[in-house]
């Protein structure tokens, strides 16, 4: 792009358009233009750069994660946080067709803006728009997840009549005074039980959403439990998740009862979420192991699949964003587990993955006081 023609876009930008011509001639001599082909990067999310990037010719998008937020065209800049915080970049930046850029380094950012006050206002505006967009998108986001919350309470109401109609049932297979008791009684009992556990978690999950999304402080309640009970119960409960179908849940080490005060609803959430993940990577007719053991004061859980590693390039962010490889997923399950252990339970979080040979999900629990 010729001088003028640099000069001229400069002018449309709210950012440098007070400058004079002269100016802006200098500024478009003295920085680097940068130039990109369809699909090459600009800057990596984590990166550490200095310098800041306004775009003079095709078009860029920024994916946070593995998701794209925004797609920015000729006139729009991108980069200057780095240059203001000095943090590593909150985000990715690609070209999706050939792309040119005017660079402005840490030196000419100071030079020609940092002590302009209208060029610093610019950027407030700039940083006011995206934030206020920011919250405009998550109070929509809040709004669907509380109706599609009241929504799911409400075709919740038919388990309540399948219990109904097991408690009948279990009745009638029981005959008068529990003797004669018919065939299938054991089957229909355990099955009210499912029904009533899932029944009462799910709805529990809702509430606690609703009050999350209402502001509405409730208490986190946390009881003494016997953590190898809630091992087994959970492992009882997802055996017939589609991932786990023709593979072997095995449960070693340490199972003798284990009592920690936990939230066992939460507890059996990161175990169903690391246990399904596990049978996503998990050959049929594969293993999955539970390893559990105590140390000191505290209780450890590992799970362990047959899988073939976790990629080196999603590792960087497997457990700071929502990120997913399924197509079924959201994203939000590792993030929740984590939360749940750390932030819920005061425990520890990790992973171990090695290529070609698979993963295993550490968590640790504080053993209840004798």
């Amino acid at each position: 792009m010729k001088t003028d023609e640099k000069i001229s876009l400069l002018k449309t930008v709210d950012l440098l358009n007070f400058f004079d011509h002269s100016t802006l001639t200098k500024l478009t001599q003295n920085c680097r233009e940068h130039s990109l082909e369809a699909g090459e990067t600009l800057f990596s999310e984590g990166s550490i750069e200095n310098a800041m990037y306004l775009i003079l010719s095709g078009e860029l998008v920024i994916i946070k994660g593995n998701k794209q937020i925004a797609t920015l065209g000729p006139g729009f800049y991108l980069g200057e946080m780095s240059l203001i915080e000095s943090k590593p970049r909150s985000a990715s930046a690609k070209a999706t067709q050939k792309t040119d850029l005017l660079e402005i380094s840490e030196e000419h950012f100071n030079e020609y803006l940092a002590s302009e006050p209208k060029a610093l206002l610019s950027m407030m505006r700039t940083l006011s728009s995206r934030i206020r967009n920011d919250l405009d998108n998550a109070v929509k986001e809040m709004q669907k997840l509380s109706i599609f919350t009241h929504d799911i309470k409400n075709n919740m109401t038919p388990l309540g009549i399948a219990e109904l109609g097991l408690e009948d049932l279990i009745e009638f297979l029981e005959g008068q005074n529990g003797q004669h008791s018919r065939k299938g009684l054991d089957e229909a009992k355990e099955c009210f039980e499912v029904i009533t556990a899932v029944r009462e978690g799910v709805m529990s999950m809702l509430e606690a959403s609703l009050n999350q999304v209402k502001k509405i402080k409730a208490p986190y309640v946390k009881e003494d439990s016997d953590l190898i009970e809630v091992i087994r119960d959970t492992v009882q409960g997802i055996s017939c998740h589609k991932n786990l179908r023709g593979k072997t849940i095995h449960t070693d080490g340490e199972l003798n009862e284990l009592r920690c005060k936990i939230n066992a609803l939460d507890i059996k959430r990161v175990l169903q979420n690391l246990i399904i993940n596990a049978g996503c990577v998990t050959e049929d007719n594969g293993e999955i192991r539970i390893a559990i053991g105590k140390k000191d004061n505290e209780i450890q859980v590992s799970i362990i699949d047959q899988g073939g590693g976790i990629p080196e390039e999603i590792q960087p962010f497997l457990l700071k964003e929502s990120l997913t490889t399924k197509k079924d997923g959201n994203g939000l399950g590792l993030l929740s587990c984590k939360n749940i252990v750390q932030d819920s339970h005061q425990g520890k979080f990790w992973y171990d993955t090695e290529i070609g040979k698979g993963t295993v999900f550490h968590f640790t629990l504080p053993i209840c006081p004798d």
